[in-house]
C-alpha cells in the first residue's frame, strides 16, 4: 500500500489518522511541524500527505511552497487539513497547491473519499 506522511501538531489528530490508515494497510509516518515535514518529505519521500494547515511553529501554507519547490516532492499529493469549513478557505488551499481538502472534526468516510484517486 501507500507511505502516507501525517503532518499536525495534535498528538490525537495524528493517532487517529494512524489508526484509520493503518487499517487499510497504509504505511504512517509523522510530523509534527511543518519544518520535519519538510525534511521527512525529502528523505522519506511519501506517496501522500494529509498537512495540517494551522500549526504554531511553521504552518501549512507556509510549507506548501518549500514541498512544490522541491524535485523529489514537487508531484507529491497534498491533502489540507484544517477546520476552515468556507468555501474560500478550500479554494485557498487549492490555489496553494493542495490536491484535497478535509475539515475538522472528519470520519473516515470523508477522508478516505478525499484520498480517493490520490494513493
Amino acid at each position: 500500500m501507500a507511505k502516507v506522511l501525517v503532518v499536525d501538531d495534535d498528538e490525537v489528530i495524528c493517532g487517529i489518522l494512524r489508526a484509520l490508515l493503518e487499517s487499510k494497510g497504509h504505511q504512517v509516518i509523522e510530523a509534527s511541524s511543518g519544518s520535519s515535514a519538510v525534511d521527512m518529505a525529502r528523505s522519506e519521500k511519501p506517496d501522500l500527505i494529509i498537512l495540517d494547515m494551522n500549526m504554531p511553529d511553521m504552518t501549512g501554507w507556509e510549507t506548501i511552497p518549500v514541498i512544490r519547490s522541491h524535485p523529489d516532492t514537487k508531484n507529491t499529493p497534498i491533502v489540507a487539513l484544517t477546520a476552515d469549513s468556507t468555501a474560500d478557505g478550500h479554494e485557498e488551499a487549492h490555489l496553494a497547491g493542495c490536491d484535497r481538502y478535509v475539515t475538522k472534526p472528519f470520519d473516515d468516510a470523508r477522508l478516505f473519499a478525499a484520498l480517493d484517486g490520490l494513493l
